[in-house]
């Protein structure tokens, strides 16, 4: 079992930049026609200082690679269970996000193929002025 000490260890913070082609790009890949994720006029005219990225846009910042491989979680098969979002005000192309990623939780599970570890991994997106843009629950399945 994943050593439950983890519970409560935080990431460095991680500055990103959300740009108009990441923006456009996510939005492509998720199939979503959305004029908002793709016309800067548009955007414009609804009110929005720029691009607006799609609701689930964080998840491309939340993966902070370098954090992950601290926990030591070794080669293990890992499934993504679910992940939540919870939003200060949308993500628009122009914004500086500083992530940190914290340790919810680690959990045991009996599954199907033997036990089953599970991860809790929480997000927070900052502004520059300190003011929570986003937050992001994420439920990882890890594989004995």
């Amino acid at each position: 079992m994943l050593d439950r000490s983890l519970i409560g260890r935080e990431s460095e913070p991680v500055v990103h930049e959300v740009e108009r082609g990441a923006i456009r790009r996510f939005a492509e890949a998720l199939g979503d026609p959305n004029p908002l994720y793709q016309d800067e006029a548009i955007a414009r005219a609804a009110g929005f200082p720029a691009l607006v990225a799609p609701p689930t846009f964080p998840a491309a910042l939340t993966s902070n690679e370098r954090f992950r491989h601290s926990l030591d979680l070794g080669t293990r098969s890992v499934l993504h269970g679910e992940q939540q979002f919870e939003y200060a005000r949308p993500l628009v192309a122009g914004d500086r996000i500083t992530v940190v990623t914290r340790v919810a939780d680690v959990q045991e599970r009996a599954g199907a193929s033997g036990p089953t570890d599970v991860l809790v991994l929480e997000d927070e997106g900052r502004d520059p002025e300190g003011k929570v843009v986003f937050r992001s629950r994420e439920t990882l399945l890890l594989r004995r």
